[in-house]
């Protein structure tokens, strides 16, 4: 296509207006944090979205210990890891959002999204493990905060450590 000219008799080429469009963007508003339309920012929005995954995991290694749905001490080990990587992550959250917790591990809130009603047996675990673990990396590419970013990634390497350890119970 090239160059079209302008009514002054100028080349305006499709980069010339890329750049201008660019700068113009770079200045008026894509200000970093400051310009995140929300009171919290992307690094918290990634937090709260870990906790809410970490309470339904709970809740389903919950039922499936109510359910006898599997290796019980394996289950019950799992579970303590969720619940202490529960409650760090909850400690990452500003002082004002912190829950009041009695014990180190305290129950979690209701899940922000429905778990089902049937108990989730291990080879189901294995594969929340395995989701969850996908889901950890996704986040450590949306994190900015390095301490957070190897918080994620610690965790993400249990849960994919406990689908390994599902699965040779189940296969």
């Amino acid at each position: 296509m090239g160059a079209r000219r302008g009514t002054a008799g100028t080349s305006v080429t499709r980069r010339t207006v890329l750049a201008a469009a660019f700068t113009v963007a770079a200045a008026g508003g894509c200000q970093g944090a400051q310009w995140y339309p929300s009171d919290i920012g992307p690094d918290e929005r990634v937090l709260r979205g870990a906790i809410a995954d970490k309470e339904r995991i709970i809740a389903r290694y919950r039922a499936a210990l109510g359910a006898d749905e599997g290796p019980a001490d394996l289950l019950e080990t799992f579970l303590a890891h969720h619940e202490d990587h529960l409650a760090t992550l909850r400690g990452r959250l500003p002082d004002t959002e912190r829950p009041a917790r009695e014990g180190a591990h305290a129950s979690p809130s209701p899940s922000p999204s429905p778990v089902g009603a049937e108990p989730v047996d291990a080879a189901g675990l294995r594969t929340a493990e395995e989701a969850a673990a996908d889901s950890r990396a996704r986040q450590c590419g949306d994190v900015r905060d390095p301490a957070l970013v190897q918080l994620l990634a610690s965790i993400g390497a249990c849960e994919i450590g406990h689908a390994h350890m599902l699965g040779e119970e189940v296969g």
